[in-house]
């Protein structure tokens, strides 16, 4: 990992109603979950670590522009097949 100051003159952009995709892997059939309406990304973690049971846990945003729908991952490994992924 490198560390480096960040800039300060980024564009920011909001999502007014995130979708977070909360995959749930391991040996075996995974499960995939899209979370609506979450307060924030704290209450996607506990919702996820507390089904986690020892599967492996990845989280990412789903993000929809005019190329179609992408995942963008925040958290552990990429399970995603069949669609777009790109790291956050």
């Amino acid at each position: 990992m490198r560390v480096e100051p960040a800039l300060s003159h980024y564009s920011w952009a909001s999502v007014a109603e995130p979708v977070y995709v909360v995959e749930l892997g391991g040996s075996g059939a995974g499960e995939r979950w899209r979370l609506l309406d979450a307060e924030d990304i704290e209450d996607v973690l506990d919702w996820a670590r507390s089904r986690q049971r020892g599967r492996v846990l990845s989280i990412s945003l789903e993000h929809q522009d005019e190329y179609g729908t992408s995942m963008l991952r925040l958290l552990g490994p990429s399970q995603a097949t069949g669609v777009v992924s790109r790291t956050a």
